[in-house]
């Protein structure tokens, strides 16, 4: 979990520029998301229905695609 992200800014660059960049880096590598995640503490039977129901979701979005494609 100790990520560690390094934006390198050249001298004379725009500081505003440096701090998209390292706010677009974090973005792309999922920390945020992680650190929220991780922000309280999930009990495991959470942690499984919360995954369940994602997967239930996938499943359920994969099929109605798939009914789409039948029609045609």
């Amino acid at each position: 979990m100790a990520n560690v992200v390094n934006a390198f800014v050249k001298v004379e660059s725009d500081l505003d520029a440096a701090l998209k960049k390292l706010r677009k880096k974090i973005e792309k590598e999922g920390l945020i998301k992680e650190i929220k995640k991780n922000m309280y503490y999930e009990k495991p039977t959470q942690r499984r229905r919360r995954k369940m129901l994602k997967a239930r979701k996938k499943m359920r979005k994969m099929q109605e695609k798939m009914a789409r494609l039948d029609r045609y």
